[in-house]
């Protein structure tokens, strides 16, 4: 998931009905979060696109670049509304349950999907998730094959023990990489130890498919793309106070 180049060019001129049929799921998948994009902006300089808010969260914590190129972004990009008309056409089906939703209303099914929040937890916002393409996990297995994972980083100087077998002392990313290699077959239900770590974690959720959770949420370090020991409610304020300067 997460394939950006779809809808990456310009379509201000087109009909939100042309060429709607060739557009695949992955095109309606923002880049950061890897959910169906929220309010979605364009890049001016690279015509990539983003939800506004994990578009806004990844500037300020990395600065004017964008979080896909690196190329010289502003704070001030544009709305995207071409694509938001194409997903109030464009059906797509959930993830977990298969049911059949227009793209513009696939957040507010996940919302309450209750095999969605069973297969990858509930979502968060506006924190952002991970920027990685990822697979359709089935709820019978979790795909492997062909994940490249990224150089281990120690996300804020955390470490944390394998739910499984208790190795210890383990970046986030080098705990994802772990458990998705050697515990890929392994239905435990797990409380997944980076989610209780940050401010917004909800520490008593139990995820049923807990490799696909990993896949799915943490394929990239936060630290990366925002300050992780801020609180939701401060990111909340300063999405909102970008949000009215921008519009």
């Amino acid at each position: 998931m997460g394939n950006s180049s779809g809808l990456s060019m310009d379509l201000t001129e087109v009909s939100p009905s042309a060429d709607v049929e060739s557009d695949t799921e992955e095109d309606y998948d923002c880049p950061i979060c890897q959910e169906v994009l929220k309010m979605p902006i364009r890049t001016r300089n690279c015509q990539h696109v983003f939800c506004r808010s994990c578009f806004q969260t990844a500037v300020r914590s990395q600065g004017l670049q964008c979080p896909l190129c690196r190329s010289p972004v502003s704070e001030r990009e544009q709305r995207a509304t071409d694509v938001q008309q194409r997903m109030r056409v464009k059906k797509g089906k959930c993830r977990a349950c298969g049911k059949e939703k227009f793209f513009s209303k696939m957040r507010l099914h996940y919302k309450t999907c209750r095999r969605y929040i069973e297969e990858f937890g509930p979502i968060s916002e506006p924190a952002p998730s991970l920027p990685v393409q990822t697979p359709n996990l089935p709820e019978s297995s979790v795909f492997i094959r062909n994940i490249s994972f990224p150089t281990a980083s120690n996300s804020a100087g955390r470490v944390y023990t394998c739910p499984y077998c208790s190795l210890a002392d383990l970046s986030d990313m080098a705990l994802v990489e772990h458990c998705v290699r050697q515990h890929h077959h392994d239905r435990t239900p797990i409380v997944c130890p980076i989610c209780m770590r940050m401010p917004w974690g909800i520490t008593d959720y139990t995820s049923r498919n807990f490799i696909g959770h990993l896949v799915r949420r943490h394929r990239f370090s936060y630290s990366g793309y925002m300050n992780e020991s801020e609180e939701e409610e401060m990111q909340l304020l300063t999405a909102l106070q970008m949000s009215v300067q921008e519009f």
